[in-house]
């Protein structure tokens, strides 16, 4: 008996302690994931080119890619005409990524509706570099 009521007020100390950790850590965390201390931010330019490519929006998708001749953009802009009203876009959603020097790699998941109804989930990776997308896969 003498024993726990001697070891009574550091079993407080120690679960309070606890609790208050546990309360400032899940606090901490998501403030410091929702200021992106630890992780690369979404670029406003990939976020441009994702919303402009679900909207088919070929003048700011063919402003965002690197420059080529007059021929290659009229083939991308036939494609883009040619697939208007074939997939409805329900959601985008950015996931993350990386930046080395100048390249940066950034990933998001896309939720499309295809015109005969069925929803399809696919991933898409954006290579950027400049502020121009070299990469889409």
């Amino acid at each position: 008996m003498a024993f726990l009521r001697a070891i009574r007020p550091w079993a407080i100390i120690f679960l309070v302690g606890g609790m208050l950790s546990f309360v400032a850590t899940a606090i901490g965390g998501g403030l410091v994931e929702e200021k992106g201390i630890f992780g690369v931010r979404e670029s406003a330019t990939a976020r441009t080119y994702m919303i402009g490519l679900l909207e088919n929006e070929p003048a700011s998708l063919i402003s965002l890619l690197p420059q080529t001749d007059v021929v290659s953009r009229a083939l991308q802009f036939a494609q883009s005409e040619s697939a208007t009203g074939q997939i409805q876009p329900i959601s985008l959603t950015y996931i993350g990524g990386r930046t080395s020097g100048s390249l940066s790699v950034y990933l998001y998941a896309i939720e499309v509706r295809a015109g005969d109804g069925q929803d399809q989930f696919f991933p898409l990776a954006l290579t950027l570099t400049g502020g121009r997308v070299i990469r889409r896969e």
